[in-house]
C-alpha cells in the first residue's frame, strides 16, 4: 500500500487542467512552452524562476556546432565522463538533439555571446572540443529569464507560483492529478499528464551550490507513487565553489578553467597534472578527489584557483557575475588567488524515465534533473544540463501532445494510521551527516551505521504540519545512502574508500528503488 502525506479531510478545493507541470526551471518550462497551446497548462513552482538551479547556471549550453567539432565527439566525451553506465541511445538522443535545442532558443530571440568566428563557444572539464555555448558567465539567468518571459506570453499555461507539491494521485496505476500546498491551502489539481521537473537533491548537503530547497521533492512524490528511481548514488561535486562572507557557497564556473584558471595547493604548486592528464581540464568527479587527496596530503584545507594572467579585462567582460560577487568578497581576481572547495552541484539520481520522458506510472512524466534517463551514467559532463532540460523537456511535450487525457479523480487517499508526538527531525542535523559520510569520497561502515539512524528515524511517522520538506529530505537521504552502500565500487560521482576500484562485472549497472519493493542492481 502507498503512503500520502495527507489525507481526504485535509483537501480545500480541487481544479482541472489537461497537464500539471511541476517546476519552473529550464525543463519544466520548455515543457509547458512545448504543449499544445489548445491543451489547458497548470506550471507550478515553490519559488520564482530565480531561486531554480537553471536561474545559478554560469557555464553554458554543450552544442556540437563548431568547425572542430562533431555530434559523435560529443558522444565519445558524454560517455567517457560518464564511466560506462550511460544509456547511449539517450547519449545519442542529447547530443544529436543539441543542434536543435539551439535553434529553439534563437527562435525565442536568444543570442548567445559572439566573437569575430561567430558564436564564442568555450571548453570546460571533460570536453575535447570548446562547444559551451554561453552568454557571459550567466547564461542560466538568461535562459530562465527569457522561457518565464515566453510563459508569460502564453494564455494556456496557469502560473501557481509559492506553491509545494505535496503528492502525486494515482488511480489503478495512471496519474490522474497531484496534491499542492498554496498558502495555507491544500488544492487538488486534476489532470491526465503530470511532468515533474523539479530539480535534483543537491541542497540535501550542507555544502551546495544550489538551494537548501533543492532537495528532490518532486522525486520523494514520484517515489512515495510508485515510480522507480534510479542511480540516486551518484552525486556530482563541482570542484570550484568559493565561500561568501555570508557564509553562503558560490560557484566560479568551470569555464574560468577553460579560459586558462588552474589551481594551485596551499603551498602554490600546480597539482592537477599529478592526477589527470588533462589536468585543470580533467572531469568534475577527478578534479573534486584531487582536491580532497591534495588537501590531505598537505595536511592543509587551502586549495585555490589562480586566474590572476588572464588579466583585469579579460575578467571583468567574460566573468561579470563572478568577478562582481568575487569583488564584493573583497577578492580582486586579476591580484588575488582565489580559495576554493568542492561542493554537492549536480545529482544524476531520480525519476527512471524512457527517452520521452515516461515512467512506469501512466501519465506521470519527468525531465531534467529530476529525472534519470541513463544519459549522464556515473558522472555528468559539464554543460550537458541545461541541454538535457531543452531536449527531453520537448520530448515529453511531445508525447504528451499525441495522448489523450483522462481527469478521473482517485476516490480516497491513504493516510498514515501511525502518528508521533514531539518534533521533527532537524534537516541541518541531516545535511551535516550527508556531507561527511556521502560526500565526495565514502566509506561503508559510516554509510551503514547511517542507513540505520534514518530507518529508525521513521519521518513518515510524524504529521505534523509544514513538514513536507523534512520528510522529503529524510526519505531522499535513505534512498541516497542506501544506494551508495549497495554500490560496491568507485565510479563517477561515487567513490568509496573500501572498494576503490571499478567492478564492471557486478555493478556496470543501475541501483533502481521503488516504494514497497527491495532495491535491486540491474
Amino acid at each position: 500500500m502507498r503512503e500520502y502525506l495527507v489525507s481526504n479531510e485535509e483537501i480545500t478545493e480541487d481544479s482541472t487542467f489537461d497537464v500539471v507541470v511541476i517546476g519552473a526551471g529550464i525543463a519544466g518550462m520548455t515543457a509547458a512552452l512545448s504543449i499544445d497551446p489548445k491543451l489547458k497548462v497548470a506550471l507550478v513552482s515553490k519559488a520564482p524562476c530565480c531561486e531554480s538551479s537553471t536561474y545559478k547556471a554560469q557555464g553554458g549550453m554543450a552544442v556540437a556546432v563548431g568547425a572542430d567539432d562533431s555530434i559523435s565527439l560529443h558522444i565519445a566525451d558524454t560517455l567517457r565522463v560518464g564511466q560506462g553506465v550511460c544509456c547511449e541511445e539517450a547519449v545519442e538522443v542529447l547530443t544529436g538533439e543539441g543542434p536543435k535545442a539551439l535553434e529553439y532558443l534563437k527562435s525565442l530571440s536568444a543570442v548567445f555571446s559572439h566573437n569575430d568566428q561567430g558564436l564564442d563557444l568555450t571548453r570546460e572539464g571533460g570536453h575535447s572540443r570548446s562547444r559551451v555555448v554561453h552568454y557571459y558567465d550567466y547564461t542560466g539567468k538568461y535562459i530562465a529569464e527569457l522561457l518565464d518571459n515566453e510563459v508569460s506570453k502564453r494564455s494556456n499555461i496557469c502560473c501557481i507560483i509559492d506553491a509545494f507539491l505535496i503528492d502525486i494521485l494515482t488511480d489503478e496505476g495512471s496519474t490522474t492529478g497531484c496534491i499542492i500546498k498554496e498558502g495555507n491551502r491544500l488544492a487538488i489539481l486534476k489532470a491526465g499528464a503530470v511532468v515533474i521537473a523539479t530539480g535534483g537533491y543537491s541542497g540535501l548537503f550542507a555544502r551546495s551550490t544550489n538551494a537548501l530547497s533543492s532537495n528532490g521533492d518532486g522525486i520523494a512524490a514520484a517515489y512515495r507513487a510508485g515510480a522507480a528511481i534510479a542511480d540516486m548514488e551518484f552525486v556530482q561535486f563541482h570542484p570550484t565553489a568559493f565561500t561568501t562572507l555570508s557564509g553562503k557557497v558560490f560557484l566560479l564556473t568551470e569555464a574560468l578553467r577553460g579560459e586558462g584558471a588552474f589551481l594551485r595547493n596551499a603551498v602554490g604548486e600546480r597539482f592537477m597534472l599529478n592526477y589527470h592528464a588533462s589536468a585543470d581540464l580533467a572531469p568534475r568527479d577527478v578534479v573534486s578527489r584531487a582536491i580532497l587527496k591534495e588537501t590531505q596530503r598537505q595536511r592543509s584545507k587551502a586549495i585555490f584557483l589562480d586566474a590572476r594572467h588572464l588579466g583585469r579585462m579579460c575578467l571583468m567582460n567574460r566573468f561579470k557575475q563572478v568577478y562582481a560577487e568575487l569583488a564584493r568578497n573583497n577578492i580582486a581576481m586579476e591580484q588575488e588567488l582565489i580559495p576554493i572547495a568542492p561542493a554537492a552541484h549536480y545529482t544524476i539520481g531520480g525519476i527512471r524515465t524512457d527517452l520521452w520522458g515516461k515512467t512506469n506510472i501512466a501519465g506521470l512524466y519527468a525531465c531534467g534533473e529530476a529525472a534519470a534517463t541513463g544519459v549522464h551514467g556515473a558522472n555528468r559532463l559539464a554543460s550537458n544540463s541545461l541541454l538535457e532540460g531543452i531536449v527531453f523537456g520537448r520530448r515529453a511535450a511531445k508525447i504528451i501532445n499525441g495522448g489523450t487525457f483522462n481527469t478521473r479523480l482517485s476516490s480516497f487517499i491513504y493516510k498514515s494510521t501511525k502518528k508521533r508526538q514531539g518534533s521533527l527531525p532537524d534537516i541541518s542535523l541531516l545535511r551535516d551527516k550527508l556531507e561527511d559520510v556521502a560526500g565526495v569520497a565514502r566509506r561503508g561502515q559510516q554509510l551503514k551505521e547511517t542507513l540505520n539512524w534514518l530507518q529508525d528515524v521513521s519521518v513518515l511517522d510524524y504529521q505534523e504540519k509544514q513538514a513536507y520538506r523534512v520528510k522529503n529530505a529524510y526519505q531522499l537521504a535513505k534512498l541516497l545512502v542506501q544506494g551508495a552502500l549497495m554500490r560496491q565500487e568507485s565510479r563517477g560521482g561515487h567513490y568509496r574508500y573500501d572498494f576503490p576500484e571499478k567492478d564492471d562485472s557486478h555493478f556496470k549497472k543501475h541501483i533502481i528503488q521503488q516504494w514497497g519493493m527491495e532495491a535491486m542492481v540491474q
